[in-house]
């Protein structure tokens, strides 16, 4: 129930967020049966926010596991399907701890259910395919194939005009499914065939350089126009407030927009409706209606007006922690 509210939740703000969303060939994402999920991971949490919103299905997370290490924090992110993945770095005991994870993914996969993970490990917002880190993806797959879990792979290419502007160019696409068990050969799972073939796909449908806006017909801007410009006079304030505090806070790091996404994706609807509470009370109920549905919708026109910036700088390498 969580997940689903959560999911839908963050499919609408990302409306506003990427003002040029492209999903691309999403029905060849079956999921007919238990799945693993395996996507390129060039911007953080972000990414899987994108593939959480647009995979048809609720999917099960392998999360870094330093961010479980806050009770709290560990029975929210399971709540919504996160299992913490450990590294050598994170915790002396890594090795057990990641065996519980693996079992745990077992027991979803058994269940028809689908586990996303990143198999390049690690996220340098760059936009080329990094190599990957075997060990988690062939581990799952072993035992899959040794439970007699019938997985199919189901991998997703991801890119971005930018990682430091916004509004975003976004896209998404769904490759084709692999059926793990066409790749059995003499009593034994083929994985090294099934991870080259992945690689190979991913490779292909990532360009390497960053994503190139769609240029916004004139006819459209010019009927963005007046709304956009009530949105920005109104409202852009607010967003800049986040933007550089954001900027701030995660300078040389990976995380500019997941936090930044995450600060508006809940703080803006309370502002709606703190000022549309205001008016309303000061001046009467229609008014706070009337606040109530201009601030979202001029907010959205000016994000769908802006100009969308390609990132030039595509050599330097940003730090995966705060």
């Amino acid at each position: 129930m969580l997940y689903s509210l959560l999911r839908n939740f963050i499919k609408i703000g990302l409306q506003w967020y990427i003002a040029d969303l492209r999903p691309m060939h999403l029905g060849k994402a079956k999921f007919q049966g238990p799945t693993l999920v395996l996507s390129n991971h060039p911007n953080s949490f972000f990414d899987a926010l994108l593939i959480a919103a647009y995979a048809p299905v609720e999917i099960h997370y392998l999360v870094r596991g330093d961010v479980f290490r806050n009770p709290f924090v560990n029975v929210v992110l399971r709540a919504l399907y996160m299992r913490p993945i450990y590294k050598k770095t994170d915790d002396p005991e890594y090795a057990v701890k990641n065996e519980f994870t693996y079992d745990e993914c077992m027991q979803v996969l058994r269940d028809g259910k689908h586990v996303l993970i990143f198999p390049e490990g690690k996220s340098h917002n760059l936009w080329y395919l990094q190599p990957f880190m075997r060990n988690g993806l062939s581990v799952l797959l072993e035992r899959s194939y040794k439970r007699n879990i019938p997985v199919q792979i189901q991998s997703y290419a991801l890119n971005y005009n930018s990682f430091l502007s916004v509004p975003k160019s976004v896209s998404i696409e769904a490759l084709h499914t692999i059926d793990s068990t066409e790749y059995i050969e003499n009593g034994s799972l083929q994985i090294e065939s099934i991870i080259a073939l992945t690689q190979e796909a991913l490779k292909k449908n990532i360009p390497g350089v960053p994503l190139k806006p769609n240029v916004l017909a004139e006819n459209k801007r010019k009927l963005l126009f007046v709304p956009a410009k009530i949105g920005y006079y109104t409202q852009y304030w607010f967003y800049k407030l986040w933007k550089n505090y954001i900027a701030k806070k995660t300078q040389g790091t990976i995380f500019f927009d997941s936090l930044l996404f995450g600060a508006l994706l809940f703080s803006y609807p309370i502002l709606v409706f703190v000022l549309s509470i205001l008016v309303g009370n000061l001046f009467g109920f229609w008014w706070g209606i009337f606040i109530f549905m201009l601030l979202p919708s001029t907010s959205y026109c000016m994000s769908k007006y802006q100009h969308i910036p390609v990132e030039t700088d595509l050599k330097t390498e940003r730090v995966n922690y705060l």
